[in-house]
Formats: C-alpha cells, sequence, structure tokens
C-alpha cells in the first residue's frame, strides 16, 4: 500500500473515533508510530516469609550462645554447680515466657523461641544430673514437670498449641531419656503420671486435646516397665534402682485414675462425646492395672480379691450410668450408651472371672443370662438381652456345654461325657432366656428378629445335642457297650433330622419365622452327617435306615409347612 493510500485510512479511522467520541491516542494521529517502550528487570527482593524468619534464627541461636556461655562459667568454677543450674533453668524459662507472649499468628517465631528453651533445658538437666551429680534424679525429675506445666498454663490465654506441644514433648522426652540413663523409674514415671494428668485437666477444659495421646503412651510404657521390672521370674535387674511393689500398685491405681476420672468429666458432666482415645486408653488403663495388679498378687494375696471387686464396681458403675441415666435421655443414647455398657460387660465378666474360681462361675454365668434376658424383656431393652446372650455364649464356652453338643451331634461322643451337666444346665438357661424373649411381644425390628433367631439356633443346638446324647445312651443301655457306632450315627442323623421337623411343625403351628428359618440349616447339617460320617460306616443296614429317615423328612417337610403368610423363603 502506497503512502497516500495510508495516510487517507488514517483520516477515516480518525473521523470514526471522532464520530464516536474516543480520544486517539497520541502519536498516532499524527501518523507516528507509538515509541517503543524500554524493558525494566525487576530488582530481586527476599520474600517476606524471609524477611520474618531470619531474624528469629539469629535470636535463636543468640540463646542457644548464652546457654554455651552458662556452661563454660559453670566449667571455669566462675559459677557453682548448682549455681549454673540455677541460672540455666531460669533463662530456659524465660524463653519459653518469650514463646508464650509473642503473638498468636506468628507460629513459627513462637515455635522456635519454645525449641530454644527446650535445647537450653534438656541438655542442662541431663549433664547436672549425669555428669555433675549436682541435681538428683527427683529433683530433675521435679524440674522437668514444673517445665512442662508451666508451659501448659502460659500458652493457656492465646490457646498457643505449638508452645504447649513442645513443652509437653520436652518433658516427656527427656524424662524418658533419663529414665533410661540413671535406671531409676520411680521419679521419671511420676513425671510421665503427673505430666498425663495435667493434659486431662487441659482436656476436660477443651484445651490441648490433640495432644494427648503423647502423655497417655508415655504413662502407659512407664506403668508397664515399671510392673515387667517387679514381676519378672528374674526379679528387678541390678542396675536399677528399687522399685517398692506398693509404689508400683500407686501407680497403677493413679493411671487407671486419671483416665477413668477425665473420660467421666467429658462425657458425663461436660457432655462431650466419647472419643476413639479415650476408648482405648480407658481400655488399655484397665488391662495394664487390673493385669499388673494380679501379678503382684503372689506377693500380696490380698490383691485379687481386690482387683475383682475394683473391677465389679466400675462394672456395675457403668451399667448405672448406660442404663439408669444415658437411656433416659434420647439424644445422649449414642456412642456413650454403647461405650459405657460394653465397658460394662466386659469388666464384669472380667470381674467375676477373676473373683471366683471355674466351677463357681460357670453356676453364676447362666444365671446372669437369664436374670439379663429378662430385665430387658421387662423392660424393653435389646441391649440387656443382647448382654444376656453374651452371658450365655460366655458360659457354654467356658464350661464346655458348646462343643458337648457337637460332640454329640456331629460327632461320635457318649453318654456319660465329661461336660454332661454343663450341657442341660445350659440347655435349660437357652430355653429360658428364649421363652422370656418370646414372651417379651413380638419387634418387627431386624435387630429383635436377628436375635431371636440367635436364641433359637442355640437353644435347637444345645437340645439336639443333649437328645443325641441321650438316646445313644439308651442304646448302648439296651445293646450294651459294644453295639455298633453305624447305628449310633443313624441314631444322630434321625436326631438332626427330627429336629428339622419339629422346627417346621412347630413354626407352622404357632407362625414363628425365627423356627422355620432353621429348618434348612438343621436339613445342611443332616447332610453332612449323611456324606461325611454314615455313607463311610460299614454297615449296610444302618446306612439304609440313614438315607431312609433323611428321604423322609425331605418328603415331609412340605406337609408340615402350612399356609402361615409368611414369604416362601421360610
Amino acid at each position: 500500500m502506497s503512502q497516500p493510500e495510508l495516510e487517507a485510512l488514517e483520516r477515516r479511522i480518525a473521523r470514526i473515533e471522532k464520530a464516536l467520541g474516543l480520544a486517539p491516542i497520541a502519536g498516532q494521529a499524527a501518523g507516528l508510530p507509538p515509541a517503543p517502550t524500554p524493558s525494566v528487570r525487576p530488582v530481586p527482593d527476599l520474600p517476606g516469609a524471609t524477611h520474618a524468619l531470619v531474624p528469629v534464627v539469629g535470636r535463636a541461636l543468640l540463646g542457644l550462645a548464652g546457654a554455651y556461655l552458662l556452661r563454660a562459667l559453670t566449667e571455669a568454677g566462675t559459677l557453682t554447680h548448682r549455681g549454673g543450674v540455677g541460672i540455666g533453668i531460669v533463662y530456659a524459662v524465660l524463653w519459653l515466657v518469650w514463646a508464650a507472649r509473642t503473638p498468636a499468628a506468628q507460629k513459627l517465631e513462637a515455635a522456635l523461641h519454645s525449641l530454644t528453651s527446650v535445647l537450653v533445658l534438656a541438655p542442662l538437666l541431663w549433664e547436672a544430673t549425669l555428669r555433675f551429680h549436682a541435681i538428683s534424679t527427683w529433683s530433675a525429675g521435679a524440674i522437668l514437670l514444673s517445665f512442662t506445666v508451666f508451659g501448659l498454663a502460659v500458652s493457656w490465654r492465646k490457646d498457643l498449641l505449638i508452645v504447649a506441644t513442645i513443652a509437653t514433648l520436652a518433658g516427656l522426652g527427656t524424662a524418658a531419656a533419663l529414665l533410661v540413663a540413671t535406671h531409676d523409674v520411680l521419679p521419671f514415671t511420676g513425671v510421665f503420671l503427673a505430666i498425663a494428668a495435667a493434659v486431662e485437666v487441659s482436656a476436660c477444659l477443651d484445651h490441648w486435646l490433640s495432644e494427648r495421646w503423647l502423655a497417655a503412651t508415655a504413662a502407659d510404657l512407664a506403668v508397664l516397665l515399671a510392673t515387667w521390672l517387679v514381676t519378672n521370674e528374674r526379679g528387678l535387674p541390678p542396675a536399677y534402682a528399687p522399685i517398692p511393689p506398693s509404689w508400683l500398685l500407686a501407680a497403677q491405681m493413679a493411671l487407671l485414675g486419671i483416665y477413668l476420672s477425665s473420660t467421666i468429666v467429658r462425657t458425663l458432666f461436660r457432655g462431650s462425646t466419647f472419643t476413639t482415645f479415650e476408648i482405648a486408653q480407658c481400655a488399655v488403663a484397665f488391662l495394664i492395672s487390673v493385669s499388673g495388679g494380679l501379678r503382684l498378687s503372689s506377693e500380696y494375696p490380698r490383691l485379687e480379691p481386690a482387683m475383682a471387686v475394683l473391677t465389679l464396681g466400675c462394672g456395675a458403675a457403668c451399667y448405672a450410668v448406660s442404663f439408669l441415666r444415658l437411656h433416659r435421655d434420647a439424644s445422649r443414647r449414642g456412642r456413650n450408651f454403647y461405650t459405657y455398657s460394653t465397658f460394662g460387660i466386659l469388666l464384669a465378666v472380667v470381674g467375676i472371672r477373676i473373683a471366683l474360681a471355674r466351677g463357681a462361675a460357670e453356676a453364676v454365668w447362666p444365671a446372669l443370662a437369664v436374670a439379663c434376658v429378662w430385665a430387658g424383656a421387662h423392660y424393653g431393652r435389646l441391649t440387656l438381652q443382647v448382654h444376656g446372650a453374651i452371658y450365655l455364649l460366655v458360659a457354654l464356652i467356658s464350661s464346655g456345654a458348646f462343643l458337648q453338643a457337637a460332640a454329640f451331634v456331629a460327632g461320635s461322643g457318649s453318654w456319660p461325657a465329661e461336660n454332661d451337666v454343663a450341657l442341660v444346665v445350659g440347655t435349660v438357661a437357652a430355653g429360658l432366656c428364649y421363652i422370656l424373649t418370646a414372651r417379651s411381644g413380638g419387634h418387627a425390628e431386624w435387630n429383635f428378629q436377628a436375635f431371636r433367631l440367635a436364641m433359637v439356633a442355640t437353644l435347637a443346638w444345645l437340645a439336639a445335642g443333649l437328645a443325641a446324647g441321650l438316646i445313644t445312651a439308651a442304646s448302648h443301655g439296651i445293646f450294651g457297650q459294644s453295639a455298633s457306632d453305624p447305628y449310633c450315627a443313624t441314631l444322630r442323623t434321625t436326631v438332626v433330622a427330627g429336629a428339622a421337623l419339629l422346627l417346621a411343625w412347630a413354626g407352622s403351628r404357632w407362625n414363628v419365622a425365627e423356627f422355620l428359618r432353621l429348618i434348612y440349616p438343621a436339613m445342611v447339617l443332616g447332610a453332612y452327617r449323611l456324606l461325611m460320617v454314615d455313607l463311610r460306616g460299614d454297615r449296610t443296614t444302618a446306612l439304609f435306615l440313614s438315607l431312609a429317615v433323611y428321604g423322609g423328612a425331605l418328603m415331609a417337610l412340605p406337609k408340615l409347612r402350612r399356609a402361615t403368610g409368611l414369604p416362601r423363603h421360610y
């Protein structure tokens, strides 16, 4: 395009811009190209975070330099050992106060100041205890405890979690290192328990919840170590300072008391929900305290009944809290209710087992099962009924009744047997439990239906075992103890098939769904007997009878199941 054409095009654009009210760009109206803008490279600068970090690190290094100056003065004799230790402790505390006075938004600065305080205190106590022997282990423990509690206190107002965490870690870590180095368990276990108590007090006031596991783990391990050192077969190693058994028992009870008190305050008085930490730590505290007390009972015989009373008392308290307080309040009948009730049954089982010998405990379990099922049916509380079922299961397993029924039904056990009395008692208890459950009224909820089905299945299993044992005993009584085993196997198969027919008849007659649900499991058990036991027998006649009985039962089942309005899969 020629120069005149370009000028004409520029004039047209200028007229259009003027008509639209647009100001022409300077230099373009005159036909001059815009001047190039020189590129200016920005001067590099340090970021703001680095500007803030550099002086803080410098102050921390100066703080460490001051600690080394104190050490040099002490080693040179300018300061006495006790004087140097005292000044060093005050110096470390001042750095912790500085960290607590730091604005809450400046977390990095607070963390560095706290670390400086710890880096001053921890080596100071280590050398003062192990190298200079300027302070005793008890004094070192007291200093660590005071430092940790002071760190929790000064960081409270601004809710400085980083300061509280570093102070707690310093107290726990330094105490653990000194315990291992000095082999003196008592003072530093006391430090762990005291720090755990301080942290739990803070947790009850909704502070420092995230660091509870630190103190709890340290306290658990310290009490476990002390228990093992005192109760192991070889005795306390010579390198360790003496650990009185009375002190050990006090530490075990203190561990339990700290976490029981904290949990009760938080869940019952503060209205908090059980946390996973509280559930696990309470269980661990009970395990350590009760098992440790039992290990000490060889030296102190009175400890065993005391442990039983403690465990049963705690179990009764858990039951009272769950069913007399929490169950009444529907808004709180959640995790807290189930946690307290679960602790109740676990502690009751452990307490009864500690308090009673095996025979006496096996007599108590069925009574407890019937009592709990009755109470749950009477007051309409499924949880109590489930607890009754658990007590019944404990009774059946501990007495051997469950396995004895299996030996009679699926094996080749003969009457009388070692656990035949336990089988009779268990069958009666299961029958009473089911009757009480059935009389409590029909519930359409699946959990009630599942519970009743479990009770019927238990009763059917025990009753079939009892019947098989008695029938085979009668066979041996008539034909002698040399009676052929294949015929006894046929009798057992007959019992299983008869149980299926009885369940079908009773379920159809009284419209009991749980009876009908057990028909096919019973026939599956009968098929197992045919394939694995009867077919392996050496008597053709006995096998014929087994097949005839089982086949006849299969043919009779549809006739016994009259129309009940239940779904077909029953």
